[in-house]
């Protein structure tokens, strides 16, 4: 878990003041039986507003821990228990005390046919697991670099990946015009405004550069009128 996601509540926390706002805390555990549409009214939202948003997707880091003689491996982060898309990879090391190896992408046939045992130095994707060659002879720490793609969100630990208050607004439209309440249209007007805002906020956060000028690739653009700075990627 990262300390952005853990500045929004989880779905759970989230589902139980959904229930609250629409009255049905009050009937006591007989709510329960309402969970799985309002939890779906949270999903919704989530990917609805994910949607809109279009956040830009955060590079994170993990490390793989190795066992001797397997060279089989699910590409999935135990730490924040997610699992990592293979395409979205960008480098992939073998860590040995303080020392990082690269490794390479691509194992042979012939390879394959190797059994020889040492310190891995390529990976491969083979039926959605990791495929190290060699076949590891102690314990390493694989560390993979990606790029995490939209969170998960159906456990009630899971944290959305967007605010958390623009989440449960959608989801409380959504909620209230199911069941037909009158003010449905002001659970609306409220996640239309604050989605409003957080655009507004995105832009603020970016830096763009001036008259298409040429990219230096140290962080600057060669415009007309100087160089001037920019974040790639829109960050």
């Amino acid at each position: 878990m990262n300390g952005l996601s853990q500045r929004n509540r989880t779905l759970g926390e989230l589902l139980t003041e959904l229930k609250s706002r629409m009255g049905f805390v009050a009937q006591g555990p007989a709510s329960n039986n309402n969970n799985a549409v309002f939890t779906s009214f949270l999903q919704e939202a989530h990917d609805i507003m994910y949607a809109q948003l279009n956040p830009v997707m955060m590079r994170k880091k993990t490390v793989i821990t190795l066992e001797p003689g397997s060279y089989l491996y699910d590409w999935h982060n135990d730490i924040e228990d997610e699992d990592i898309d293979p395409q979205l990879v960008q480098l992939v090391w073998i860590v040995d005390g303080n020392e990082r190896y690269p490794l390479i992408q691509g194992i042979s046939e012939g390879e394959r046919g190797d059994a020889s045992r040492s310190q891995p130095v390529r990976y491969e994707t083979l039926n959605g697991q990791i495929e190290l060659w060699p076949i590891p002879d102690r314990a390493y720490g694989l560390m993979v670099e990606y790029i995490a793609s939209r969170p998960r969100f159906n456990q009630p630990s899971d944290r959305p990946g967007i605010s958390d208050r623009l989440v449960f607004l959608y989801a409380l439209s959504l909620a209230k015009s199911h069941y037909r309440h009158p003010d449905a249209q002001v659970a609306v007007s409220a996640c239309t405004n604050l989605l409003r805002l957080e655009k507004v906020r995105q832009h603020q956060n970016r830096r763009y550069f001036i008259n298409g000028g040429d990219h230096t690739g140290d962080g600057r653009v060669n415009g007309e009128n100087g160089s001037y700075h920019y974040t790639p990627g829109g960050r």
